[in-house]
């Protein structure tokens, strides 16, 4: 029975909780349609009153253009009739007593002289008594003020403004007097110590209207009208912008966020930046306002602070930029009512202004909790985060002054008052514009300055991050060519983060130090992955020929192609984003205009900003080549994108480094694949030297026995893996997509088949030199240029060879047989030269042993023959196998027919002639 009470209890009470809350959200529901109802009442009350303002100033405007073209009909009458007259005297005299002209002149200069001697008579005769009635009247309302206690009460007012229209009186009567050297300076000094009187009594009064400008209008517009005639608008309008920020700049100080300012500590400094606390001492006017923050609110605004959950600063940042542009949008009206809209746009930009000059330091400290800055000892917090918050806070705080832009300037157009505005007038409004822009912005110019210094850091670190499992890639082919494929292009987008921070900070200034910084970053990326390719050769070599691990390093190949083909999309795509800058650059915004500009776009914002923080005081304008100038960094900007005149035909590469490195990787891939494609003849051909098969001496050429003579068991191992490896190719040739990635590296290819040659010729017999001579290696691997010297041109293998060159009808397919073949001419040159690299190894070679060496070398033509690849096989092939079964007459009248002033690859083959008669023993 108590549980059914118990559960019962409990669904009331939850019924009633989801009440209340049905009920709160309607309420709220209802005020917010209230609200927007009044919103939209005064938006058309507004509408309607500037429709008014329209109809009653047409008619006057076409009447004062009448009465002005009437006055100049009767001038041009005036003119035309004194030409007559003047035309009717024949003498020419021209009497000045009868000139209505002069005249009228002088009765002007009379006038002018008794208005002159009326006011000097007027101020010398009020004099005194307007002097003694200033003192009576600032008693009177400081005596009323007291007793009633209330300084805004009708008659204290009264007599405050009829002290001031005296003094303004006394100060046209001085000004008047002036001619009068006689008491002059006494004259001053009073003036001067009744306007100290009267300014001390009217600051009381101002700072009591501006603590509740919304209820107390009147009395502020009132205060403006004493200060205007005193000529102090300047203190008044100083002491009316320090007091308009005091709610938002509270909001700064209350986070209690992750920077760690406490609510009591923003208190606390926003007071001693905001109150003069000598005047509020002087004159009290907080009857009906809010009491003074003493040491225990502080302490209750902490405890609230810490009872509230702490908020990342880049979700409050938004939140305050919020409230100023609510305070922006109340003060475009108060600030019209007040001061009229001629200076109401001016006083908007010095509120805007006042709001961040508490908070300019306080910010810069946040954000460098969020991000330190180079060498500096900033603490980055748990919650901090890098560049991304500091970027995120940038783009709001752009965002922010574009719409703070719009406050100030979008005022009615239709006004008359705000269309008298003069160019000077709107250059002050520009500079104090530029003013806030720069205010507000400057805790990110630290950043903006150092951004490539600031990069470094978290570049770096994701760099290791990423280097530790590329390095990490050692388990089996498999896994490893998968592992690879996924963190190749994993730096890409770090850099395209990092350029688009560039943009946002920077927007094209110091641009080559931000390229550098993703240059090193790609470079070593690049190398990382061409470390971890060097090392999976280990994991390749196998003593069982397997198809899978010739696609899977085929894959790697592809692998450096994709990332060779995303590098040179990236720098593209850099390309066309510096050109974007560069026009961006040469949109001037709030520089050079006069006319204040219908908006400003945070484009428009951010350029202002770099070009302030990054641009150099001496940046000058220079020739882009064409005899027109443009800025330094506009230069700079269009020859790294390519579109300068001396850069348009050989485009700067923007990342060098990064292509280097990029060269290296597609080396060390093409060095991957050739380990694994051959792999299996290098290990069946490194032996052969040392043969016993080779020192036989048996039957000679001619004898029965030898038409017996089969290929050995070495080379026919070599020819079956050149067979197979035509199928292992053919599946990754077929895929069109991986194909085109793979042929992106595979530039100079035939490098990687370079070393048996080199050790080829060490082994004829040449000098190391000879050796390196990449000529003569060149032609030695290709062959064409010994064809005819050696005189075994095969004409059907020739024949054959074209034979298989015919062009396909599908691109696809010849794609796929010209990579084949490309692989296929590799492996068959490497399988060449050290096949003559061993032979030349060979220390004595038998007459059996000749005719199995020919044998052999016979073989291995036939198969590359089959494969039909261009070049193949090499006339060198042939030239060693008759050399190794030529009569001894016939070797030495070889030797001794041949041209000993050879130079190149003719001198190789001169030494393998050479070595081929030592180890026959033939003596020459």
């Amino acid at each position: 029975m108590a549980l059914d009470l118990s559960t019962d209890t409990d669904e009331s009470i939850h019924h009633t909780t989801t009440d209340e809350q049905h009920r709160h959200l309607e309420q709220q529901m209802a005020n917010l349609a209230l609200q927007l109802q009044i919103r939209t009442q005064s938006c058309h009350d507004e509408i309607g009153r500037i429709g008014a303002e329209l109809q009653a100033v047409l008619p006057r405007c076409c009447s004062d253009v009448g009465r002005v073209s009437t006055g100049l009909d009767g001038m041009e009458m005036d003119l035309a009739s004194l030409i007559m007259e003047d035309s009717k005297n024949p003498d020419g005299l021209n009497k000045q007593e009868d000139d209505p002209l002069t005249t009228l002149h002088t009765l002007l200069n009379l006038k002018t002289h008794l208005s002159s001697a009326r006011t000097i008579l007027s101020a010398a005769s009020s004099w005194d008594e307007t002097i003694r009635s200033i003192p009576a009247l600032l008693a009177a309302s400081n005596t009323h003020g007291s007793e009633s206690g209330d300084p805004t009460a009708p008659s204290a007012s009264q007599h405050l403004v009829e002290a001031v229209e005296a003094l303004s009186t006394l100060e046209a009567g001085e000004r008047a007097l002036r001619v009068m050297p006689s008491g002059r300076e006494e004259r001053e000094e009073v003036l001067a110590t009744l306007r100290s009187r009267t300014e001390a009594m009217l600051k009381p009064q101002l700072l009591h209207a501006l603590k509740k400008t919304e209820t107390r209008t009147a009395l502020l517009r009132q205060c403006v009208d004493m200060y205007g005639s005193l000529g102090k608008m300047d203190v008044l309008k100083e002491e009316y912008v320090k007091a308009r920020p005091g709610e938002v700049v509270g909001i700064w100080f209350s986070f209690g966020g992750s920077s760690g300012v406490t609510a009591a500590d923003g208190v606390a400094e926003g007071e001693t930046k905001e109150q003069d606390d000598e005047v509020v001492e002087d004159f009290d006017f907080t009857e009906d306002d809010e009491a003074p923050v003493t040491s225990s609110t502080q302490h209750s605004s902490a405890s609230i602070s810490a009872a509230v959950p702490k908020q990342q600063f880049t979700d409050f940042l938004p939140d305050f930029y919020e409230s100023v542009l609510e305070l922006l949008a109340k003060e475009r009206n108060q600030a019209r009512l007040v001061f009229g809209a001629e200076v109401a746009p001016s006083v908007v930009a010095k509120v805007l202004v006042e709001c961040f000059k508490p908070i300019a330091s306080s910010f810069g400290r946040r954000l460098e909790s969020l991000c330190p800055l180079p060498n500096s000892v900033g603490i980055v917090t748990s919650s901090a985060g890098g560049m991304e918050a500091i970027a995120a806070a940038f783009e709001s705080t752009v965002q922010f002054l574009s719409l703070a832009y719009d406050q100030i300037e979008a005022w009615d157009a239709a006004s008359s008052d705000a269309q008298s505005s003069k160019d000077g007038d709107n250059q002050e409004l520009l500079e104090t514009i530029r003013e806030a822009f720069l205010l507000i912005a400057s805790p990110f110019s630290p950043y903006q300055k150092s951004l490539a210094d600031v990069e470094r850091h978290p570049l770096g670190e994701a760099a290791s991050a990423i280097a530790r499992d590329v390095r990490s890639v050692s388990s089996s082919l498999q896994d490893s060519s998968e592992r690879l494929g996924d963190l190749a292009p994993f730096m890409f987008p770090f850099a395209q983060v990092v350029v688009d921070r560039f943009e946002l900070f920077n927007s094209g200034y110091n641009a080559p130090s931000t390229l550098s910084a993703i240059d090193s970053l790609i470079a070593n990326h690049a190398s990382e992955l061409a470390i971890a390719m060097n090392s999976l050769s280990g994991n390749a070599t196998s003593k069982e020929f397997d198809e899978q691990n010739v696609h899977y390093a085929l894959e790697v190949l592809r692998i450096a192609g994709s990332f060779k083909r995303g590098l040179q999309s990236f720098e593209s795509s850099v390309r066309d984003r510096l050109k974007s800058m560069a026009d961006q650059i040469m949109d001037p915004v709030l520089e050079t205009n006069t006319e204040i500009p219908d908006g400003i776009s945070p484009t428009q914002i951010r350029v202002m900003l770099a070009k302030e923080a990054c641009s150099s005081p001496a940046s000058s304008y220079v020739d882009d080549g064409t005899g027109v100038k443009y800025p330094s960094s506009v230069v700079q900007l269009r020859r790294l994108a390519g579109i300068s005149s001396d850069s348009i035909n050989n485009p700067q590469i923007l990342f060098s480094k990064a292509f280097d490195s990029t060269s290296r990787l597609a080396r060390s891939s093409q060095s991957f694949v050739f380990e694994v494609c051959y792999a299996i003849p290098e290990r069946h051909l490194r032996g052969i030297s040392a043969l016993p098969i080779w020192k036989q001496e048996g039957s000679s050429a001619s004898d029965e026995n030898s038409y017996g003579i089969l290929p050995q068991s070495f080379i026919t191992q070599v020819g079956e893996h050149m067979l197979a490896l035509v199928q292992a190719l053919e599946p990754f040739a077929s895929d069109s997509g991986a194909l085109t990635l793979a042929n992106e590296v595979m530039t100079g290819v035939r490098e990687v088949a370079v070393q048996p040659w080199k050790e080829f010729v060490a082994a004829a017999g040449c000098s190391p030199s000879k050796s390196d001579d990449s000529k003569t290696l060149n032609e030695l691997m290709v062959g064409k240029t010994l064809t005819k010297y050696l005189s075994n041109e095969d004409e059907t293998a020739e024949d054959a060879a074209h034979g298989n060159e015919e062009e396909e009808d599908d691109p696809d397919s010849a794609a796929s047989t010209a990579f084949c073949n490309q692989w296929l001419d590799v492996v068959s040159m490497a399988v060449t030269g050290r096949l003559l690299e061993r032979t030349m190894r060979i220390p004595r070679l038998g007459r059996r042993g000749a005719e199995h060496l020919a044998a052999d070398l016979n073989y291995i033509r036939n198969v590359f023959t089959a494969l039909g690849v261009s070049g193949h096989p090499n006339p060198l092939l042939q030239h060693t196998a008759q050399l190794a079964s030529m009569d001894e007459e016939l070797f030495r009248e070889r030797i001794s027919s041949r041209d000993e002033t050879a130079s190149g690859a003719f001198e190789v083959v001169h030494k393998m002639q050479d070595r081929m008669a030592y180890i026959r023993n033939i003596s020459l």
